[in-house]
């Protein structure tokens, strides 16, 4: 099959970059197990107390973020969120939670974020001293 410009153009077609994935190390291994066992748990604790409901939890091992989350309710959690100290921990999924209510950074959110989560500016500022790996 052929594709013209404007098949690319328009969004007919898309590329999608395939990913080689590289074999899991046993410390990735470890890490894994034990997020999955914590962290849709504790996301799941959190939802209930603030009153969000969301539609899926997936664990992951991104480079680029901490989190993520999906029109459709879907939220993504690294992996490596279980190196991090449990504060930190939850107010990255306190973020993706106020996210199911504001897909965006705006006023909205942050007063969300602000009233589940008083001290999210110093947690936020202490976040940003740890790399992905």
């Amino acid at each position: 099959m052929r594709f013209t410009f404007s098949d690319f153009l328009f969004g007919r077609v898309r590329l999608v970059r395939r990913r080689r994935r590289l074999p899991e190390t046993p410390e990735v291994a470890a890490l894994r197990a034990e997020a999955k066992r914590v962290l849709p748990a504790r996301l799941r604790e959190l939802a209930l107390q603030h009153g969000f409901s969301y539609n899926s939890v997936r664990i992951k091992h991104n480079v680029s973020n901490w989190g993520s989350c999906s029109a459709k309710g879907n939220i993504n959690l690294n992996l490596n969120l279980m190196r991090l100290p449990e504060e930190l921990r939850d107010y990255v999924l306190l973020h993706e939670l106020c996210h199911l209510r504001y897909l965006n950074h705006g006023p909205e959110f942050h007063a969300l974020l602000e009233s589940v989560c008083p001290e999210h500016r110093s947690l936020r500022r202490r976040l940003k001293e740890w790399k992905l790996i």
